[in-house]
């Protein structure tokens, strides 16, 4: 896997000074020079309840996913798609300040789903930290404004505070300062934000992990949103705790790691044992490293033991309910074994993006779908699941308002045809039966439909029905997009401009293409790039919703080939159209670039 340049790589802060520095005239970090477009949080529609919180700890984080345009891979990579059982994510490293990868936030955001960086201090080292910081006023001023404009740049939702190494007692009045400071930048930039305390650090500055909710640990629970409570507890513990958190019981995190490290039922397939206990404790649940199933078992495996795990947890958790303007799915978990364009097998490398995660059922785990990718209709995976008797499958459960006019479009492979229904919020059922366009692009069928309503309503679930009784129907599923017909939508556009607005060459054998800016502007599209050798085989390189793309010469030349052709798409991810395309031909000596840009077609 070629290591890309900085500008396209999410990176955590490693020193206190480096943090510090955010604040200077012109700050002297780059962390705060690149300008990334990520994703926005979409609202959820939730009632107060128990919440689930999942702390991603992946051998030191920041691997395959800290690249922000994807990257090709030699093997599977570990992924998240079960958004619709938690409320919020960490993404947990043990550098100084973990900023999530933008990737992550992606992910994140586009299912409803908070998602939190970490500061953390640790051992020896951690300790100096926290004396420096904790040394004067103007330095805990100085770390909350850093913290929350980081935030605020990199578009996350606040930060965990683990605080594991003993402060000195003199500094316990700075710390309890710089929690509170910390929560009240944080919101003043989004009120939504949240500061969540882990529990180590007590009231009298030792590192002693309480496993409660007490008056040890409590002065640190006030000035902040949660606390996240370590693994080690025993359950009359967890009742003592909602006694003391009293009407905030369910920002008491119960600590679980699913490695099983002193923690009741011993993790693992049996982490079930102790949700049990903090769901009939009324707290809510912090899962901490679910990647287990990936680390300790055979990553080929992964999909099946992840589906094990997520499914005996299911019981305890609420289901969210997918809250968006419009639903548009090619399956995707952000992995491939290759790479479909409208049932097309253009690339054959085995690619990583998790950006280009698009929604994945989120219904209980009664109905049994596999992720498969040796087929897609776009992207690189598809589902697949049999019907049950009644040749019934729930999809989604969600909110879509539709105003006037609603389109619909299915694409899908099986040897009887499927009835989509929908069901409204006013308690109706419309069966999808007879489709106004249909057609066949390389053995999917896709179906097109149109629904027009009289009032506003809202669709709250999407199912699929075989159109024949037949028992254990095999269906794979490519796309779904259900989508109000806007005014907007009829504009027509007669030309397009160029993709590409400059090529630059760099020092270190890459180029960097640069986008124009109206493509930015276009907040549901995304631009993927693949190169084609001597012998007209594709390879996909990386897809992004950036400004830019990086290059590296080892990625499009080799030895054996004088030239390699870049194909350079921008499609729409409502409708999977191709709004534009250009073709680059890459020269092993990169001269004259901007020469080579062909005219679009």
């Amino acid at each position: 896997m070629t290591t890309k340049e900085s500008a396209t790589i999410s990176s955590p802060i490693k020193t206190l000074n480096d943090l510090l520095d955010l604040l200077s005239s012109p700050p002297s970090s780059s962390f705060l020079t690149n300008h990334y477009k990520r994703a926005q949080l979409v609202p959820r529609h939730t009632s107060p309840r128990q919440k689930i919180l999942l702390c991603h700890d992946m051998k030191g984080g920041y691997l395959e996913d800290k690249h922000i345009q994807g990257c090709q891979t030699n093997e599977p990579c570990y992924r998240f798609f079960r958004w619709h059982l938690i409320d919020i994510f960490i993404y947990f490293s043990h550098e100084l300040v973990t900023i999530p990868p933008v990737v992550w936030i992606d992910c994140a955001h586009k299912n409803g789903v908070q998602i939190l960086g970490t500061f953390i201090t640790e051992f020896d080292d951690g300790k100096e930290i926290c004396r420096q910081l904790l040394a004067s006023d103007d330095n805990v001023d100085r770390a909350a404004d850093a913290l929350a404009l980081l935030m605020a740049c990199y578009n996350f939702d606040g930060y965990l505070l683990n605080i594991e190494n003993p402060i000195e007692p003199e500094h316990m009045q700075r710390l309890h300062s710089f929690v509170s400071k910390l929560k009240a930048a944080c919101a003043k930039i989004d009120p939504n934000s949240l500061i969540i305390w882990y529990d180590s650090v007590t009231k009298d500055g030792e590192l002693k992990w309480q496993n409660q909710l007490n008056e040890l640990n409590e002065l640190f629970f006030n000035v902040c949103d949660g606390i996240f409570l370590n693994y080690t507890w025993k359950p009359e513990m967890l009742l003592e705790s909602k006694i003391t958190a009293g009407q905030r019981c369910r920002d008491v995190f119960v600590g679980i790691d699913v490695f099983g490290r002193g923690c009741f039922g011993g993790g693992g397939f049996n982490t079930r044992e102790a949700m049990t206990i903090s769901y009939k404790s009324d707290l809510s649940t912090a899962i901490f490293a679910p990647g287990w199933v990936f680390e300790t078992l055979d990553a080929n495996e992964f999909l099946e033991n992840d589906r094990k795990f997520w499914n005996s947890l299911e019981p305890f958790t609420s289901q969210r309910v997918l809250h968006t303007k419009s639903l548009t799915t090619f399956f995707s978990d952000g992995f491939g074994k290759q790479f479909f364009v409208h049932g097309l097998n253009l690339a054959r490398n085995l690619w990583y993006n998790l950006s280009l995660q698009s929604y994945l059922p989120n219904v209980l785990s009664e109905n049994q779908w596999l992720i498969n990718h040796d087929d897609a209709y776009f992207g690189g995976s598809c589902i697949e699941f049999k019907t049950d008797h009644k040749g019934y499958f729930k999809l989604f459960k969600c909110l879509i308002p539709i105003e006037l006019t609603c389109d619909i479009t299915v694409a899908f492979k099986s040897i009887t045809d499927i009835v989509l229904e929908l069901k409204f919020d006013d308690e109706r059922q419309v069966r999808l039966e007879k489709s106004d366009a249909d057609s066949i692009i390389r053995n999917w069928k896709r179906k097109t439909y149109r629904i027009t309503v009289n009032e506003r309503v809202c669709i709250t679930d999407v199912s699929i029905h075989c159109a024949e009784n037949t028992d254990s129907t095999t269906i794979k599923l490519g796309y779904l997009s259900i989508r109000p017909v806007e005014p907007q939508c009829l504009k027509i556009i007669e030309t397009l401009p160029p993709l590409i607005q400059s090529i630059e060459e760099t020092s270190n054998s890459s180029i960097i293409l640069h986008f124009l800016d109206s493509i930015q502007e276009q907040p549901t599209s995304i631009i993927l790039v693949f190169v084609r050798d001597q012998f007209e085989q594709y390879s996909f390189l990386g897809a992004t919703r950036q400004s830019y793309f990086v290059i590296f010469q080892s990625e499009i030349i080799n030895n054996q080939q004088e030239y390699s052709m870049l194909a350079i798409r921008h499609y729409s991810l409502d409708s999977l159209d191709l709004i534009n395309e250009q073709i680059l031909k890459i020269p092993k000596a990169f001269d004259c670039l901007q020469g080579f840009c062909s005219k679009n077609f």
